[in-house]
């Protein structure tokens, strides 16, 4: 029973539309067979399977164990013998009677491997043990009558197992369609939506039944779906959207060949009251594999430095002093009573899954004649130092208030451009974090490479990001006993992408 609740389960909602896969419409056809007498065939008659996939019906292949996530199946013996007819996400039950278990595809392998997301339990491993997956359709017949037949029935037969216990057990069938398990066997007019009522046509849903394996024709079996209609009927009337819901599509019949269709023959007919059979029509439809559709993008990350002129304003809460290039912040010279700011503008963007971080050093202090600033560098008149901040808190890991010019040195502050980006900033000029008040003056250290100080995350994002953008500020001033010269050092900035 377990895997027949499973079943209902799984087929209470028709699958959507396949996007790769191929639907074929009906061709009407002749159809005479020796058993039955009718007038004429219907015309413009067309059936539409929602979903064109083949079911899976196969075995597990030897050498699978207990435990294990990793699926084998046969390659000989069974409908299925290739993964063709699956793919990833599809729900798929492995096992033997009674103790079969469900699993989702996570990946198709090669030709006879697969992945679940979960793994087999014990007795679900053997050589032989099932592996099913159903596709359900909906199929969707429309024609246009050629009789006027008052108080008739139409029916839509599908090719069916010839033992009924097994053309209707909810699992799919190598060359025929499952009627589909049902709970409750007289729940069988869920099966059926009547068309809507047109011309002399009244369709009364009372009056749609389906049954499995009902009819013999030519020796062949098949399930029959019929919806009853009152009034006069019509020649010449369009019957639109007569549908049977949840049919399993048929497992390969056997000599299968992929990419080539399994064609089957519905038979639409129309009876009168006594059910005699009027007319009567042929069509064809295939069920076939998705078709499956690969593509390997490659790991990407573009990285952008670009500089912004002097007199721009709202760049970090400043107006610029000097203009910046790619490669160059160039203050000129340094002020005792004023601080001297810039801005750079970085661009990120990346297809990695859990985003970028950019991070930062500089080689060293400030400095001139090459001179190495040790420890913070305050004893050496060589050095211009990173700034302490106002309230002499300031570090590489903690940024600190720095409005007032008594404090010289150099920092640098961020600005998030846009706040849609997912940008996680580690702090801003306007921000809280660490020793910062809220202010405009928010500033940090860069991390000192001589002083063996790791690099310092500047912002990140935990997504894939498009050209998000964030202002590098920098700001500096000096006391009046700095040593006169030209100073300079070195800041690597370095994009890491996540993937």
């Amino acid at each position: 029973m377990r895997v027949l609740h499973w079943i209902t389960m799984q087929l209470r909602t028709v699958r959507p539309w396949l996007v790769f896969g191929v639907v074929f419409l009906a061709i009407a056809a002749t159809g005479r067979f020796a058993e039955e007498s009718y007038s004429a065939n219907m015309t413009n008659v067309s059936a539409t399977l929602s979903n064109s996939r083949l079911s899976f019906k196969g075995g597990l292949a030897a050498g699978n164990t207990v435990g294990s996530s990793q699926i084998k199946i046969a390659t000989s013996g069974y409908p299925s013998v290739a993964t063709t007819q699956l793919q990833n996400s599809d729900t798929v039950i492995i096992g033997e009677g009674g103790s079969m278990a469900s699993h989702t595809i996570t990946e198709i392998v090669d030709a006879d491997d697969f992945t679940i997301g979960t793994v087999l339990a014990t007795g679900d491993a053997d050589t032989g043990d099932d592996v099913i997956s159903s596709q359900s359709s909906e199929i969707n017949v429309d024609f246009t009558t050629v009789t006027a037949v008052a108080d008739g029935k139409f029916q839509v037969l599908l090719p069916a197992e010839t033992t009924s216990n097994i053309a209707k057990d909810g699992i799919p069938d190598s060359g025929f369609f499952d009627f589909t398990y049902q709970l409750d066997t007289t729940a069988t007019k869920a099966l059926v939506t009547c068309p809507a009522n047109t011309g002399n046509y009244a369709f009364n849903e009372t009056d749609a039944n389906a049954t499995a394996s009902a009819v013999t024709l030519s020796g062949l079996y098949y399930h029959v779906y019929e919806c009853g209609y009152s009034g006069a009927g019509g020649v010449g009337t369009t019957i639109n959207d007569f549908k049977i819901v949840n049919v399993i599509n048929p497992a390969p019949k056997s000599g299968h060949a992929a990419g080539t269709a399994d064609t089957y023959k519905p038979i639409i007919r129309q009876l009168n009251n006594t059910g005699t059979v009027i007319d009567q029509t042929t069509v064809s439809i295939g069920v076939i594999e998705a078709v499956r559709v690969t593509a390997t993008v490659a790991p990407q990350i573009t990285f952008s430095i670009a500089g912004i002129a002097a007199s721009t304003a709202d760049r970090c809460g400043i107006t610029t002093d000097a203009t910046t290039t790619e490669t160059s912040v160039p203050f000129g010279e340094l002020s005792i009573a004023a601080f001297l700011q810039a801005a750079q503008e970085f661009t990120v963007s990346t297809n990695a899954a859990d985003g970028y971080a950019v991070t930062a050093i500089e080689n060293d202090q400030l400095s001139r004649n090459n001179a190495t600033c040790t420890t913070d560098g305050s004893s050496n008149t060589d050095c211009l130092i990173d700034s302490a901040g106002d309230d002499n808190l300031m570090s590489h890991t903690n940024p600190d208030d720095w409005s007032s010019t008594a404090k010289p040195g150099f920092g640098y502050t961020l600005e998030n451009v846009d706040a849609a980006y997912v940008n996680a900033m580690e702090f801003e000029f306007d921000g809280t974090q660490g020793s910062c008040g809220g202010g405009v003056d928010c500033y940090k250290q860069f991390a000192d490479a001589q002083d063996s100080q790791s690099v310092e995350r500047m912002f990140s994002s935990n997504d894939v990001a498009s050209a998000e953008t964030v202002y590098v500020c920098y700001q500096a001033n000096i006391s009046a006993t700095q040593a006169a010269g030209n100073y300079e050092n070195y800041i690597t900035y370095t994009a890491t992408a996540n993937f």
